[in-house]
């Protein structure tokens, strides 16, 4: 857990500082095309994040596991609507706004049915929602997770010692020329392995991080 906690963070910070981001082949914009392999990456990163908002609002399981589908079907046809360009937009925090909704719907339809013995009013329990949660440890939490779960998803692209070279460098903070004589490979050839990783990641969260 240790190595998950470190991974993120490196990845936060060093991903918010790169620049030169291809926008062709970014998670974001593929996505936004359709493309069947990066929807099912941009499930894989984000599905955990909208599950632990519905938790967090007291939905059961199932119940949080269908509204989680009831974003991403909103999303599939919505991603177009996500905009970038002005300051704090994030695509953590479009997908907050959607699944505020979701929960909305969820509980109104809730609310004409029966309340079992010892339960809470679908209105009672719509007034739980979040509208936001700008609070920042919640913030970084939720970054972190994000940053693991793209790494996660992204490591097996790599050749092991480019991923080596990448890990001892941004997340143990050892200079190039120290790994460069730990895994017999120049310098320079240390630092593009860093950046091709970190440039990867950052295409990974494209709407987050750039």
């Amino acid at each position: 857990m240790a190595q998950v906690g470190r991974t993120a963070i490196a990845v936060m910070a060093q991903t918010e500082a790169l620049t030169g981001s291809s926008t062709s082949s970014n998670l974001l914009t593929l996505v936004r095309q359709h493309d069947r392999d990066a929807w099912r990456r941009f499930v894989a990163i984000y599905a955990p994040l909208i599950y632990g908002w519905c938790r967090t609002a007291s939905l059961g399981a199932a119940d949080s596991g269908d509204v989680t589908q009831e974003v991403f079907a909103r999303v599939f046809v919505a991603i177009n609507e996500f905009r970038h360009d002005r300051p704090g937009d994030t695509l953590r925090g479009w997908l907050r706004v959607i699944c505020r909704n979701k929960l909305h719907d969820h509980f109104r339809r809730q609310a004409d049915r029966p309340l079992a013995a010892g339960g809470t009013s679908a209105q009672g329990r719509m007034a739980n929602v979040p509208m936001c949660d700008d609070d920042e440890p919640t913030v970084v939490s939720e970054r972190h997770a994000l940053a693991r779960r793209a790494a996660e998803l992204v490591r097996g692209e790599f050749e092991p010692r480019t991923w080596q070279a990448f890990w001892i460098t941004a997340v143990e903070g050892r200079t190039a020329a120290e790994v460069a004589e730990r895994l017999a490979m120049t310098a320079g050839a240390v630092r593009q392995a860093k950046y091709a990783v970190l440039r990867r990641l950052r295409e990974e969260l494209s709407g987050e991080f750039d």
